[in-house]
């Protein structure tokens, strides 16, 4: 059996002193904050401080790891308002397609994601803007492909829940219920990917437990969230994630050349 303290001894941490890691337990707990006001934005905001530490090639599986803590604290706190159907539908559809992209993910070279997830990072922000402002009216169709693309863009890139939210909306889902659907489908979602991941080595013990003890720094900020979450506006949080965004993507492309 592998013990966890030499798995981590082999995780080359040594190079973060104390500042940056309390830097990344905040991160951590405000993503939790944004993702539990709001559906989106947790993943982006943490892979902006995790990518430059551990690398492109290790991100998705470790960001798999820390969504599925994220997201399960969410569907514990709006739990009465799951809608376990439209979950189990849309899951259903995601997570073979998620295998698919794991083994295209894996296979990827380190420049390519890196370029990839920089490129994604910056065009998000203008695809969010056109997709919030869409009115969708979803049928099974488009329901069981929307979770297809879901699942398969869920394991190559970051931020594909975006498309999640949108067709929920569409649905008829609107605050808790949104909120902790979304979150339920992301939780079997991450779940299966991070046994994939797993299963093609993508996933060391090493990066599993720093993505947990991440993930936990995420569930105090998603409680603040489910406190505040019918006082606030979000049009504040929108253009400050927007901004953090377009900025991070715009570096990891740039260094590039």
């Amino acid at each position: 059996m592998i013990n966890p303290s030499a798995a981590l001894a082999h995780l080359d941490l040594s190079h973060l002193d104390l500042a940056t890691a309390m830097a990344g337990m905040a991160v951590c707990f405000f993503a939790g904050i944004l993702g539990g006001m709001s559906g989106y934005g947790a993943g982006l905001l943490v892979t902006l401080f995790i990518a430059p530490i551990i690398g492109p090639k290790a991100l998705m599986p470790v960001i798999s790891v820390l969504m599925l803590i994220n997201n399960a604290s969410r569907v514990w706190f709006y739990r009465h308002e799951v809608d376990r159907r439209t979950v189990m539908r849309v899951a259903g559809a995601a997570i073979p397609m998620a295998w698919i992209g794991a083994e295209l993910y894996v296979r990827m070279d380190s420049a390519l994601v890196q370029s990839m997830l920089g490129a994604v990072l910056v065009g998000s922000v203008p695809l969010r803007r056109i997709v919030a402002g869409k009115k969708l009216t979803p049928g099974p169709i488009s329901i069981y492909g929307i979770g297809a693309t879901y699942g398969f863009l869920s394991s190559l890139i970051v931020g594909a829940g975006m498309l999640v939210v949108p067709l929920l909306m569409g649905i008829g889902f609107a605050g808790p219920a949104l909120l902790g659907t979304d979150a339920a489908i992301a939780v079997i979602v991450n779940l299966a990917k991070t046994v994939i991941f797993g299963s093609l080595d993508a996933l060391s013990l090493a990066y599993f437990l720093l993505a947990v003890m991440m993930g936990l720094c995420t569930v105090p900020g998603t409680w603040v969230a489910a406190f505040v979450v019918r006082r606030t506006s979000l049009r504040l949080h929108s253009l400050m994630i927007e901004g953090l965004i377009l900025l991070g993507g715009a570096g990891m492309l740039l260094h590039l050349f």
